[in-house]
């Protein structure tokens, strides 16, 4: 059975890499020094976004309900993807703007190694977690995805394919979540 889902995920991230879709539907920025996720509230998550559980890169275990109280921008790549590495440049901008409003992560579910090396080569400023459950588990079937969280918990959109993320329509989708 296990088999299955991984070949089924493999063939789902290989047609859809690139695929466009919409979907409507904290704690402290990491600094090098610290890398602490209390909730600034207790907040009710979806079944969904329960499942998704992550390790930081410093090796602390945390999950969204760590996250609580803040909007979360959190984005599903892989290394191998290039949408993905494309739409980080234009998360890089907005995560400027919006650093102190909200919760940046971009999460995979490579290796440590792999996620450092590619951090420590793109320098994007927003902060990468290794992915502790297989994609298909978080319901995430292309790459890159992204999901806009609000600061109740609340899944507002989620995004499947390459995105501008300084576009005007998607700054909005940010703002939103930021209300």
């Amino acid at each position: 059975m296990r088999v299955s889902h991984y070949l089924i995920l493999l063939l789902l991230l290989l047609w859809g890499c690139h695929a466009k879709k919409t979907v409507s539907a904290s704690p402290k920025q990491p600094t090098e020094d610290s890398f602490s996720y209390s909730a600034l509230e207790e907040v009710e998550l979806s079944d969904r976004l329960k499942r998704i559980k992550m390790t930081n890169r410093f090796g602390y275990p945390f999950t969204l309900q760590d996250l609580g109280g803040r909007p979360v921008f959190l984005n599903f790549w892989a290394t191998w993807c290039g949408p993905c590495i494309s739409e980080m440049r234009s998360m890089s901008e907005i995560y400027e703007i919006y650093k102190d409003q909200a919760v940046f992560l971009a999460v995979t579910t490579e290796d440590f190694d792999k996620i450092e090396a590619f951090r420590e080569k793109h320098q994007f400023p927003f902060e990468f977690a290794r992915l502790d459950v297989d994609y298909v588990e978080a319901f995430v079937i292309k790459l890159p995805t992204t999901m806009l969280i609000s600061r109740n918990g609340t899944l507002v959109y989620e995004e499947e394919g390459y995105r501008d993320w300084t576009n005007y329509n998607n700054v909005e989708k940010l703002k939103e979540i930021l209300r």
